[in-house]
């Protein structure tokens, strides 16, 4: 009579399963920490937008209204230094990744430099929205 050594098929199949259902598990957390990731580097892009928008309104004692321009398929926002999405340049501001958008923003959103001091004139605090499919967040 041999004495063999090695995994039923049961053991086997328990083994993959097992494996299958964490992957499945891993993969879902890793898609939701990215989709987190992006909405918060964007949140930070336009973070750094609009301080740059006050230091120049700020040096060059001129204004900037932010505008929010959206095609359908790809949303920016602009200094009322330049007109739409695809004129570029450090005026315009896009979102880093594709399935960040832009959803609202307050009306009348700008920085006016008077007197080597840049204000920001905003009804109601003003508001920027970003959304993605890990959720929302606003940047104020």
């Amino acid at each position: 009579m041999k004495n063999e050594q090695g995994f039923t098929l049961i053991e086997t199949l328990i083994a993959v399963s097992l494996t299958v259902i964490l992957s499945a598990t891993g993969l879902y957390g890793w898609d939701s920490w990215q989709q987190r990731q992006r909405l918060w580097q964007t949140a930070c892009h336009v973070r750094d937008y609009l301080v740059f928008l006050r230091n120049d309104a700020n040096r060059h004692n001129s204004e900037h209204r932010i505008a929010l321009y959206n095609d359908g398929e790809k949303n920016c926002l602009a200094s009322s230094a330049v007109t739409g999405c695809d004129s570029g340049g450090p005026f315009v501001m896009k979102p880093m990744w594709p399935e960040v958008t832009i959803s609202d923003i307050t009306p009348a959103l700008g920085f006016y430099g008077l007197r080597d001091t840049a204000w920001v004139i905003v009804s109601n605090g003003g508001r920027i929205r970003l959304c993605n499919a890990a959720g929302e967040g606003a940047c104020q």
